[in-house]
């Protein structure tokens, strides 16, 4: 894989999901990681400091096994400043978590970032929060293995193709 993987981050125990499934997926494909956090327009200097402060601690957990991880905070609307990062960075994969409700999965900037982003969106549930952190590796895993011969997964114009040669 060869762009970076963007991982959308609010403090919310649906972003740990997903920050947690980021990690996993940029382990396993071998592609930087970059989490995301979006602040309203105007946020003070004070509020901003307190969260790269966060984000620093998120991305020094990610190993150079992990390939290591950066981050930014933007100012903006979350999809959008989700989307042009994803743009910008000629990302191959963005995750999200999503707070929806328990019949549509998608929140209202999960399913926004889906419809827009100039990459494969892999969105994380609220019900996969309790997982365990072994169940984020064995799901991760299991998409980046879904190339089943040589190569695993191949991204190209947005779109997966899976070999199913053997094993």
């Amino acid at each position: 894989m060869t762009g970076s993987i963007i991982c959308g981050v609010d403090g919310s125990e649906s972003a740990r999901g997903a920050a947690r499934v980021a990690r996993s997926l940029a382990g396993e494909l071998g592609t930087g990681l970059t989490f995301v956090r979006v602040v309203p327009p105007g946020t003070p200097q004070t509020s901003v400091s307190t969260i790269a402060d966060r984000l620093e601690r998120l991305s020094a957990g990610a190993t150079d096994v992990d390939c290591g991880a950066a981050w930014r905070v933007e100012e903006g609307h979350p999809a959008d400043a989700l989307v042009a990062a994803a743009r910008e960075s000629g990302a191959s994969l963005v995750v999200v978590g999503s707070t929806g409700p328990r019949s549509s999965l998608l929140g209202s900037i999960s399913a926004d970032v889906s419809r827009r982003a100039p990459c494969p969106v892999v969105v994380v549930p609220p019900t996969a929060v309790g997982n365990a952190a072994g169940q984020d590796a064995d799901f991760a895993g299991g998409i980046a293995r879904f190339g089943l011969g040589g190569g695993g997964t191949e991204f190209a114009g947005g779109i997966a193709r899976f070999g199913l040669g053997s094993r």
